[in-house]
């Protein structure tokens, strides 16, 4: 059975045996066990946090200090707050500090403890923090990786940092992240299935501030890819790319598209088809279907609709990039692309006339 930690930071002793009760209840009634540990204080808290928790649910007010549960979250910083935590308090859930893992916060009475054990359960089943939290698939993997694979290499990469440390540290990311794709491959699949979720596909926010090859831009309601070549985006020293022209091609609405496509179609079963084809990026070889998510509302790459700008009039008309396509996607995309303008060859070239002279001569 699988078991979820949680940190529960409530100096109230009614509210500790309300917790403790509701635990009992949701031990015997869900296919889940949860464990749990109780701080008094945030001293106390702070002591117990080691990174073992899936959950915290934390009161704002402990003793005298009204700001208590806000400490706990900023002296801890971003390590432990890899963690999905609640926050209760007895007065204005305003006072609450905005911090993106706090996923609620409630006054007192509003809701049970047991609704929350209920929501952190829902988490739990994604496998976000199995993957995420502090004693996850990823934290777990790395330490491996660090204490197996790099420690004992140690001499081999103090001799290539010798010859350029900014080069070594790139190649030990990368050296780092192959080890955890592995991770996939151990379950039998590619790093990319045959088919995934639509938010698989991008990066956002992006984690790069500069544009990519696949990067994703957007100005006067209208969105753009960057498919530049990954090679002419490399900065140079004094911040310029390698290149003097930034291609990007526009992102067409995805309505607009499947009208086109369905256009005069009458029968279901052809629609249905026909509709396989447009979103399987089997329509013509000049669309792209990018999917629709949350934060992206997708469409279709149109290859024939191109701009070349300079990197003033990109940064004047853009700025920074919202969304990133993920590496395996932007591939297929660049071969798509590449495809499409090399699709139809050179034309056969009048020779009659030069070959004459040659066999003359």
């Amino acid at each position: 059975m699988n078991t979820m930690k949680i940190l529960l930071v409530e100096d109230d002793e009614k509210q500790q045996e309300a917790f403790k009760d509701s635990v009992k209840i949701f031990n015997a009634k869900y296919p889940l066990n949860v464990e749990y540990e109780i701080a008094e204080s945030a001293s106390c808290a702070l002591k117990k946090i080691d990174g073992s928790y899936d959950r915290a649910i934390i009161d704002l007010r402990l003793g005298n200090d009204e700001d208590a549960g806000n400490e706990i979250v900023r002296q801890l910083g971003d390590p432990f707050t890899r963690i999905p935590i609640i926050f209760v308090t007895g007065y204005s859930v305003d006072l609450v500090a905005d911090h993106s893992s706090v996923i609620k916060m409630y006054s007192r009475g509003d809701r049970t403890y047991e609704s929350d054990l209920l929501l952190f359960q829902e988490i739990f089943n994604t496998g976000l923090t199995r993957i995420m939290g502090g004693r996850g698939i990823i934290e777990k993997t790395l330490s491996e990786v660090f204490l197996k694979n790099l420690l004992p290499q140690r001499e081999t990469w103090i001799s290539y940092e010798k010859e350029n440390s900014e080069r070594t540290e790139k190649a030990l990311l990368r050296y780092t992240l192959n080890h955890l794709l592995q991770l996939l491959e151990e379950e039998g699949e590619r790093s990319f299935p045959e088919q995934v979720f639509p938010e698989e596909v991008y990066l956002f926010p992006p984690i790069l501030d500069r544009i990519t090859t696949g990067s994703i831009v957007t100005a006067d309601d209208k969105w753009f890819t960057v498919l530049s070549p990954a090679c002419d985006l490399v900065l140079r020293k004094n911040g310029d790319f390698k290149t003097d022209r930034i291609l990007l091609v526009e992102i067409e609405r995805e309505n607009d598209i499947v009208s086109t496509a369905l256009n005069e179609i009458r029968n279901k079963g052809k629609k249905r088809d026909k509709l396989r084809t447009v979103f399987g990026n089997n329509y013509t070889t000049y669309y792209h279907w990018l999917p629709k998510t949350s934060f992206f509302d997708g469409g279709f790459l149109n290859f024939r609709k191109l701009q070349a700008l300079s990197k003033d009039e990109f940064s004047k008309r853009f700025g920074k990039p919202c969304i990133q396509i993920s590496p395996p996607f932007v591939k297929d995309i660049v071969a798509r692309f590449s495809s499409f303008y090399a699709r139809q060859g050179q034309p056969e070239i009048e020779s009659r006339g030069p070959m004459t002279r040659y066999v003359e001569s």
